[in-house]
């Protein structure tokens, strides 16, 4: 636009400036002082009506209950205002003498630094709103300060989100620093190849730790599960999530041991995740042979489930499911227990109790009670007669 209003506005001034010397004999430096009240005058009505024109639509986007619209025309008057402004002064000091030098063209310099650096602290709080607006619905928050602790389902996200805010940042400030190198006439084209160079280089060498970090963020916007959840990876492991980091997440196994598996794996794997918002599932599996009376065991370990401390849920209820028969057969005694109980204990101590109860069902082995064999006789010899009768 600037660069199709140009011819217009320099007939312009050229028409203007032969107007002010004929009718007022104007001298240069009357000119430049004429031009540059004008300029003055046009860049302060400009800033008014653009921040005039915002705060009006802001009101009527609230009045509308356009919350999100209200909130960026709110952020947006007082940096739209403060960039007509100064970029206005600046122009204004250059098209008015533009032989000047000296100070004149520093201050000049100095006022359109000073626009672009407000124009891009507005960009920034503007994406940083965006981003927080269409992000934060996404994730899970604390609810309380107490859940602001790193257990709690909402640090993760508290943290994600000023971290992807801060990139977006960075590359808001990479791009008005090359507009203010492109106003002196840098060649840009050199900085942005050196920076395409050194992203690529970052980008190869550390190319598992970007795709973790990616991982990490489709994680968190995509929630499948949280801190405090019972996963059940690919791997037969199973265990409760503890914390949900860039590059890893970091999970507890039963044993107490912690297992780290990479964010990238995580997402490119099937997941079973054993919690709900307000339940944990517990399970127990147990393989007994096939002549066990199946009915009896399963009323047996309900009854061992519904003794234990806290009591199970009771929607839904208990259950003994049968999961395989072959030469033996594999049972699950299956539960929901309150999401903060800890599960591994109640599970070792239902795998005792089990065993007992397995004991008891199972018949006591036989002891072989074999005859005495008799006495092996003595092989007779070539000369041995017949016994002697005790009588002789």
């Amino acid at each position: 636009m600037r660069n199709s209003l140009e011819a217009p506005v320099e007939s312009f001034n050229r028409w203007f400036d032969q107007q002010l010397v004929h009718w007022l004999k104007a001298t240069p430096p009357m000119l430049w002082a004429i031009h540059l009240a004008l300029g003055l005058l046009v860049t302060v009505l400009m800033a008014w009506l653009c921040g005039w024109v915002c705060r009006r639509l802001a009101i009527w986007s609230a009045k509308h209950e356009r919350r999100l619209s209200a909130e960026l025309l709110k952020l947006a008057s007082p940096t739209l205002r403060w960039i007509i402004l100064l970029a206005g002064l600046s122009d204004a000091i250059e098209d008015a003498w533009p032989a000047v030098k000296g100070p004149a063209r520093w201050l000049a310099g100095t006022l359109f630094v000073l626009s672009a650096i407000v124009a891009t602290r507005g960009g920034v709080r503007l994406l940083r709103l965006l981003l927080d607006s269409s992000l934060r619905p996404s994730l899970k928050w604390p609810k309380d300060k107490e859940d602001s602790e790193p257990s709690s389902p909402g640090h993760n996200a508290a943290v994600l989100l000023p971290l992807v805010q801060r990139l977006a940042s960075l590359l808001v400030w990479t791009i008005g620093l090359i507009m203010v190198l492109d106003h002196f006439g840098q060649n840009v084209g050199s900085v942005v190849a050196a920076l395409g160079v050194t992203s690529l280089a970052i980008g190869l060498a550390a190319q598992q730790a970007l795709s973790n970090i990616i991982a990490g963020l489709v994680l968190a916007v995509d929630h499948p599960f949280r801190i405090g959840d019972r996963l059940k990876l690919p791997s037969g492991d199973c265990g409760e999530v503890l914390e949900l980091g860039m590059r890893a997440t970091h999970i507890r196994l039963p044993d107490g041991s912690l297992l780290v598996v990479p964010n990238a794996d995580l997402v490119s794997s099937r997941l079973v995740n054993q919690s709900t918002e307000s339940a944990v599932r517990a399970e127990v599996r147990v393989t007994v042979p096939v002549a066990i009376d199946i009915e009896r065991l399963s009323r047996e370990l309900l009854d061992e489930a519904a003794l234990v401390e806290p009591e199970p849920l009771p929607i839904p209820p208990p259950r003994v499911q049968l999961l395989t028969v072959s030469d033996k057969v594999e049972l699950a005694l299956i539960f929901w227990l309150p999401r903060a109980v800890n599960v591994p204990p109640i599970e070792e101590k239902l795998r005792r109790a089990a065993l007992k109860r397995l004991q008891a069902l199972l018949p006591a082995p036989a002891v072989a009670t074999a005859a005495t064999p008799p006495a092996p006789t003595p092989a007779a010899g070539p000369n041995s007669g017949p016994n002697p009768s005790p009588g002789r």
